[in-house]
C-alpha cells in the first residue's frame, strides 16, 4: 500500500521516519528515571522504548502509531486509563471507517495508524503517558498546543499548574479581544456614517456611555449612578407608604 510513502512525502525532513523515537528523546536528563519515580510511571516508561528498523506490534498488548513521521508503540495498557482519548478509542474500531474517523490513515500490512499533527506535540503528550507530568512546548503557540490537546483527548487539567494558568490567562486575553472585535463590529453596523464633527463625535461617545457599560470608566459611573437613582426612587416610594409617614403628612396638611 501507498500510505507509509504518502507520509514521508507530506515530512520530507525527517528521515528517521523508518525508526521509532525512543523515550530518551522525549524526556529531559537520562533515560532511566529517579529511584523516587520507579512506581506506576517507571514500568510505564519501561514499556515505551525504542523499536527497530520495521516494527511491528501486537494489537491486543500495544498500538503502532505514526505522528508526523515519527513512530511510536504504545501499550493499551497505559492508554486504558485515558478511556476518552482517540489512541484508546482505537482499540474498539471494528472497521476502516471507524479508523477513519480517529486517524488519517492506516497501512493494514504493518497495522500502522498515521495520523498529520505535530510531532513535537505528541512528544509531550508521551511524555505525559510515560512520566505523569504534561507542560506545555516552549516553541509552540499555548492556543495550539491547546488544540493539539483536544485533538488526542487529554484534559487540560492534566497540566502542570503553572503550565495551566498560563494556557488559562492566554484564554482571558483571546476572550477580551474578541469582546472588543465584536464591539468594533457593533459600532461599525450601527447606521450610516458617523457625523465626523465634533458634536457627532460628542453624541457617539454618550450613546457608547449609555448604552455600554463596558465601554469605559464613565459607562461604569453612568450605570452606577442609574442603578443608584432607581433603588433611591424605590426606596422613597416604599417609605412614603408607610402608616408613620401618612400621619405626618396629614399633621401638615392639617396646619
Amino acid at each position: 500500500m501507498p500510505i507509509a510513502s504518502r507520509v514521508r512525502g507530506l515530512h520530507p525532513r525527517h528521515h528517521h521516519s523508518s525508526s521509532c523515537s525512543p523515550l530518551s528523546q522525549l524526556l529531559p536528563g537520562s533515560a532511566e528515571p529517579p529511584p523516587s519515580l520507579k512506581g506506576l510511571y517507571y514500568r510505564r516508561a519501561r514499556k515505551v522504548g525504542a523499536l527497530d528498523a520495521s516494527p511491528t506490534a501486537d494489537l491486543k498488548k500495544e498500538v503502532l502509531v505514526n505522528v508526523g513521521g515519527r513512530r511510536y508503540v504504545l501499550p493499551w495498557s497505559t492508554l486504558d486509563e485515558f478511556p476518552l482519548s482517540r489512541l484508546s478509542k482505537l482499540k474498539f474500531c471494528r472497521n476502516q471507517e471507524e479508523i477513519a474517523q480517529l486517524c488519517d490513515d492506516y497501512d493494514e500490512d504493518s497495522q500502522e495508524f498515521f495520523f498529520d499533527r505535530s510531532p513535537s506535540a505528541f512528544g509531550m503528550i508521551v511524555s505525559f503517558l510515560a512520566a505523569g507530568k504534561l507542560a506545555l512546548l516552549r516553541e509552540m503557540c499555548v492556543l495550539s498546543f491547546q488544540e493539539e490537546l483536544t485533538y488526542w483527548g487529554i484534559e487540560e487539567a492534566n497540566l502542570e499548574k503553572c503550565c495551566l494558568r498560563k494556557l488559562l490567562k492566554k484564554l482571558e486575553e483571546l476572550a477580551e479581544l474578541r469582546r472588543e472585535e465584536d464591539l468594533q463590529r457593533q459600532r461599525e453596523a450601527r447606521g450610516p456614517a458617523a457625523d465626523p464633527s465634533r458634536w457627532g463625535l460628542f453624541m457617539n461617545w454618550l450613546r457608547e456611555v449609555v448604552e455600554n457599560p463596558q465601554s469605559g470608566l464613565p459607562g461604569k459611573v453612568f450605570a452606577c449612578l442609574s442603578i443608584l437613582f432607581v433603588a433611591t426612587t424605590a426606596v422613597s416610594l416604599c417609605v412614603s407608604t408607610m402608616p408613620d409617614m401618612r400621619a405626618e403628612d396629614d399633621k401638615v396638611g392639617d396646619f
